[in-house]
């Protein structure tokens, strides 16, 4: 049994499926081809683009873009010792802190105020002009009016950018306008109100502490004097008299066992007193009382010449007898001050101990009255531990209100303007005319360029892979002899499939010579298939 052999409807789609796998492959040449001939459709896209440019650049109203550099340490000023705000040394906390602080620049209240203190209303640039196809600043007819400050506020939004450095706590303010001194005057104004804003965060914090302070302080107020009043209808009741902060009765006692300290401590120099003049001591005497130490030195003189004059004189001798009488009165004087002085010693003694009796019945009396104040005293002093303590949060509450009173008036806030705003060199917006020229010439010679590459892909595949091929840029058509007649030619016979078109624009494989064969042109001329006929080729 033979073999089947392949049909030729089988053989003619292997062939138009293997001349479409190698029709999809590309061929530069032919890009470059394409490139070529339809160069002035590049040249004119590219002259097209530079019009527009320029046409843009001109047309297109200018802006100017003014930049300021604002540096916001996050911990802040530290005014006052305890400040009303912790300081936070973690480096998250700051960031976040400053990056609060940088919504709060571009936020609606300073914008607002901006508009308002820079009357934006009444600019045309922020505020367009009322157009006849338009309602003015309404959604439509019979809709709710805008407010001409939020239609302002919106185009300052768009106008005015900021962001911060990720390495630092630098915020960089971006404004721009049609006109650069305008633009420095909005970022100027910005940054005042964005001050302003903070300063105003920092004090309406610090009112809501001292009101807080303030509601509480007659709370605590109110609790203080309740306190100090029981403590004092408690002494009242329990006949509990304080002086100084200090008990009467406990007073008392200190002092009455001074003074008995005291009257001790004479009584017993009053008996040593006494004691050395009853035992006849001439030395005590002496030092006791001046008097007595005269009269002994006198007494002491005469008997010396009493003594003297015994030796010559006789014993009823007159000077004799004068000088023994002066010797006996000052001998009795000298006993009446020994008396003397023995009776003040006595009654000194006597009075040492009835004073000392006296405060040891009255100390005794006062130890009483304090033992039996024991128990209401632990009562007095729980109560008053309970007032001071009262006291002293009551008057920290006052202190602390007084400094968030005081505080609502301070700027803590450090925002340092590091780079001013200045009018800028130069628009920023649209580019210039050189600019605009490069960029609408390369921008126009780009799109040319893939226009034609796209007009001729899709012109080499609406011929395809199966119809006569386009010829190789500068293949003449090959003339031959004369082709003999139909009746002549030798029939075709199945060949290998058809190669892919040589000419096609997505065709660079390895191409396998195909059978010569030769066909009448319509036109009167013989073509190769390996080069057909192309209508854009030079003749």
């Amino acid at each position: 049994m033979t073999r089947r052999q392949p049909t030729e409807a089988h053989r003619h789609n292997r062939g138009d499926a293997q001349a479409l796998e190698h029709y999809l492959q590309i061929d530069i040449a032919r890009l470059l081809h394409w490139l070529r001939v339809k160069f002035r459709w590049i040249v004119g896209a590219a002259i097209v683009g530079v019009v527009l440019a320029v046409t843009y650049a001109v047309v297109t109203p200018h802006r100017y873009t003014v930049t300021s550099e604002i540096l916001v340490d996050p911990s802040g000023l530290q005014v006052v010792t305890d400040d009303l705000y912790g300081r936070s040394e973690q480096r998250d906390t700051q960031l976040l802190n400053v990056d609060g602080k940088l919504q709060t620049l571009l936020s609606r209240n300073v914008l607002l105020r901006v508009v308002d203190r820079l009357d934006l209303t009444s600019d045309e640039e922020f505020i367009p002009p009322r157009s006849p196809f338009s309602f003015s600043f309404g959604v439509g007819q019979g809709g709710p009016r805008v407010d001409p400050a939020i239609v302002a506020l919106d185009a300052l939004r768009r106008r005015a950018t900021a962001r911060r450095d990720e390495r630092s706590f630098v915020i960089t303010l971006s404004v721009w306008s049609r006109d650069a001194q305008k633009s420095v005057r909005i970022s100027e104004v910005i940054i005042e109100e964005f001050k302003a804003e903070l300063i105003a965060g920092d004090a309406e914090g610090a009112g809501r502490t001292a009101a807080a302070l303030s509601a509480r302080l007659s709370e605590l107020r109110a609790g203080v004097n309740d306190a100090e009043e029981e403590v004092e209808a408690f002494r009242q009741a329990n006949g509990l008299r304080v002086s100084s902060g200090e008990l009467i009765s406990s007073r008392s006692m200190s002092q009455v066992d001074g003074q008995l300290r005291e009257a001790r401590e004479r009584l017993i120099a009053a008996q040593s007193r006494y004691d050395a003049l009853a035992s006849g001591d001439s030395n005590s005497m002496a030092i006791q009382s001046s008097t007595l130490s005269a009269l002994r030195t006198q007494y002491a003189t005469l008997k010396q010449q009493s003594d003297a004059q015994s030796a010559t004189l006789g014993p009823r001798h007159p000077r004799r007898q004068s000088i023994e009488l002066e010797l006996r009165s000052l001998q009795s004087e000298i006993e009446a001050e020994v008396q003397r002085l023995l009776r003040a010693a006595q009654n000194e003694l006597e009075q040492a101990r009835s004073v000392v009796a006296a405060l040891e019945s009255e100390a005794t009396e006062v130890s009483s009255d304090v033992f039996s104040e024991n128990e209401a005293q632990i009562r007095l002093r729980e109560l008053t531990r309970e007032a001071a303590a009262r006291s002293t949060i009551y008057e920290n509450f006052l202190a602390r209100s007084r400094v968030a009173t005081e505080r609502q008036q301070l700027d803590s806030t450090n925002v340092r303007v590091i780079s001013p705003p200045i009018p800028p060199r130069s628009r920023s917006w649209p580019p210039s005319l050189k600019q605009a020229v490069a960029f609408g010439g390369a921008a126009g010679f780009t799109l040319g360029s893939l226009g034609v590459l796209v007009f001729g892909i899709a012109t080499d595949m609406h011929r395809g892979p199966s119809r006569q091929p386009l010829p190789r840029t500068g293949a003449a058509p090959r003339r031959t002899a004369s082709p003999p007649a139909r009746s002549q030619q030798q029939p075709l016979q199945p060949t290998d499939p058809v190669p892919a078109a040589p000419g096609s624009l997505l065709n660079a494989a390895p191409r396998r010579a195909a059978p010569r064969q030769t066909a009448h042109d319509p036109r009167g001329r013989l073509a190769r298939e390996d080069l057909p006929y192309d209508p854009y080729a030079r003749r």
